[in-house]
């Protein structure tokens, strides 16, 4: 008996691409930080901002939606976490407030994004049937 076998590939999700984009945004404005700041400030925005992208691709690579559900939420979390040392930055002068606006925009956007993703998984789980063969 051979069943086809269907490989998620979690760079064709727009959440993903979206916050993978953002990851490298982020990348590219800590150079600007002082450097006193480097293991710091400077290294939990890189470590909160890549665990986005970093849970969206390994909760789709999950088997079970509960996993996926998870990694989803985690992501959640690191974006709250990316968005409060955004913040820091911008208190602390090491970013414009234009540039703060535009991307704490783009961290919100990929908040609601994650809040539509996991109400699919949550949609997909409520509709999941158990069936048992004999």
């Amino acid at each position: 008996m051979s069943q086809s076998l269907i490989v998620k590939d979690f760079k064709t999700l727009k959440v993903w691409q979206k916050a993978n984009t953002l990851e490298q945004e982020i990348g590219e404005l800590v150079k600007g930080f002082p450097g006193y700041e480097q293991y710091r400030l400077t290294d939990q925005i890189i470590r909160s901002s890549r665990s986005i992208s970093a849970n969206i691709a390994e909760g789709n690579t999950q088997l079970f939606i509960k996993r996926e559900l998870f990694h989803a939420n985690a992501a959640l979390g690191s974006c709250g976490e990316t968005r409060n040392h955004l913040l820091t930055a911008y208190q602390n002068n090491y970013i414009s407030e234009e540039q703060y606006k535009i991307l704490d925009e783009k961290f919100l956007e990929v908040i609601k994004m994650l809040y539509g993703y996991i109400k699919m998984l949550k949609s997909c789980l409520d509709n999941e049937s158990v069936t048992i063969d004999p």
